[in-house]
Formats: structure tokens, C-alpha cells, sequence
């Protein structure tokens, strides 16, 4: 079967976009990781599975492991751009399996709402109770460390802040905290540095995916995570290894600006 396809990044954060045969694809897990496969198959951080349904476009996301992603803020941009430049459609609403999306073009990027952040620890979740904004995680060192705090927006996440980035070695600690036993679900890790009231900077490991230059939800968890504990604005610039994105957050609702490239056009035989 020829599957066509839309590459695309936000960030460095690289997708495949897929709008046709959907179904078939959604099925096979072999499939899903053929395709994400940057020695077999075409090669992306997550793909992107779009269908229209009535008025909007249901969305579905998947890890280059196979696995489900459920929410990503990167992806929803190159999702927003490659329906309103490509498909043509005049006022693209986006559906998560927990929201509904709406962006706009800002200038050269796009801006989109990720989501509502919920804090609770049983829908973060965490396999305890506990306070999720002073999570204690014992056994593993964790250099200038200053605060674990854990949210959800539609997945979960642990942002990890920090004193000073460079301290940290990602492809040691990301594994150790994704598949932690607090995270039955997993999580996905940020640690972050906080440079002034307005400014972060970041590093990613994500479930599923491992160590990836920007995960888009994370840096919205994080971005709120950090004001909910009064370290930052409300309105930030996030620092991620290869761009800079922006986030907003209006009550619990945060929105992401940044980059959306759509790289180029192609199938692939399946």
C-alpha cells in the first residue's frame, strides 16, 4: 500500500503527517513503527494521523515506539499549518482525545492551545498521594537540583528544575525518571533552568521517544508548572535546544507559540 505523507517540524520536534488511509494505519503498530523508523522507514519524533469528522479534524498521535502520544504542542502546529497550506481549510479546529484546538498564524509562526493543565496527582498520575508540586524521588541524584513537580495536559509530565542545565547528563537521567514507579503511565521529563521572571531554558526526554530537541506539551506543563509556583510569568519565552517557542497561559488553559516548517511532501510503500 502507498501511504503519502507531509514531513514537518516544529522546533526541531519532527513529524509525519498522515490524512489518508488512517485506519489502516491506526491498526498496525508494525506500521506505525515502520514509518517512524529514521533507518527503514521515513523518520520523525511522532506521527500525525488526521480525519475529519463532522466540523473538525480528530487528531491522534504516536511515539516512534508505537505507542499512543495523546497530546503534543509542536505536532498541533504542523498539524493547524499543513490544514490551513496544504488542505486548504478556512477555519481548522483541531480534536485531541481531551480537547479541541483552534490557532491562528502569528506573523511566521503559529499559535495554538495545547490544553488545560490539571495538577491533581491521581490524574497527573502518580502511583501516590502526594503534593505533585514537591515530588520526592529517592535513589536517583539529580545535580543543583531544586524542585520536582509533575502536571497533565491530556499527558503527563515531571518538570525538573534545576540550577544549572549543564550539570545535567539527559541520557542518564531521562530513562531513570520517564519509567520511574511514580509515573505508572510514565512521564514525559523536562528539566529546566529558570534564566529571569520571563525566560527558561530547556531539555527534553520524552516517553516513547527518548531525548528529542522540543516537546511542545512539555514546555507548556512546564511553563505553567513554574507560575503556578511563582518562578515565572505568565507569559514566557522557552529556550529548547535548537529554537525558541512562547507560552501564555490564561487560567488553566496554556498557549504555545513557535516555528512550523512543512519540510516536504512524499508516499511510501507500506
Amino acid at each position: 500500500m502507498k501511504i503519502p505523507f507531509m514531513k514537518a517540524q516544529g522546533a526541531g520536534n519532527d513529524f509525519i503527517i498522515v490524512d489518508k488511509n488512517v485506519d489502516f494505519i491506526r491498526k498496525s503498530k508494525k506500521v506505525i513503527k515502520r514509518l517512524c523508523d529514521r533507518r527503514f522507514g521515513v523518520g520523525c519524533d511522532q506521527l500525525i494521523l488526521l480525519k475529519k469528522i463532522s466540523s473538525y479534524y480528530q487528531v491522534t498521535f504516536y511515539n516512534s515506539d508505537g505507542s499512543l502520544g495523546k497530546n503534543c504542542g509542536n505536532g498541533l502546529r504542523c498539524a493547524y499549518k499543513f490544514l490551513v497550506e496544504i488542505k486548504k481549510v478556512k477555519k481548522a479546529v483541531i480534536k485531541t482525545h481531551k480537547f479541541l484546538h483552534f490557532g491562528k498564524k502569528t506573523q511566521k509562526e503559529y499559535k495554538i492551545n495545547v490544553g488545560e493543565v490539571t495538577l491533581d496527582w491521581k490524574k497527573i498520575p502518580l502511583s501516590k498521594k502526594m503534593d505533585s508540586q514537591s515530588i520526592q524521588i529517592k535513589r536517583i541524584k539529580i545535580p543543583g537540583l531544586i524542585k520536582i513537580m509533575g502536571a497533565n495536559i491530556g499527558n503527563p509530565h515531571c518538570v525538573v528544575l534545576v540550577k544549572n542545565l549543564k550539570l545535567i547528563k539527559l541520557n542518564m537521567l531521562g530513562p531513570l525518571l520517564v519509567k520511574n514507579k511514580l509515573f505508572p503511565d510514565q512521564a514525559n521529563i523536562t528539566f529546566v533552568e529558570v534564566l529571569k521572571k520571563s525566560k527558561v531554558k530547556v531539555l527534553f526526554w520524552e516517553r516513547g521517544g527518548g531525548h528529542t530537541l522540543a516537546c511542545g506539551s512539555g514546555t507548556c506543563a512546564t511553563a505553567f508548572v513554574l507560575n503556578h509556583n511563582d518562578f515565572v510569568s505568565s507569559k514566557i519565552e522557552v529556550v529548547t535546544e535548537r529554537s525558541v517557542l512562547k507560552t501564555e497561559i490564561k487560567d488553566k488553559m496554556v498557549f504555545l507559540q513557535g516555528p512550523a516548517e512543512l519540510v516536504y511532501q512524499s508516499s511510501i510503500n507500506i
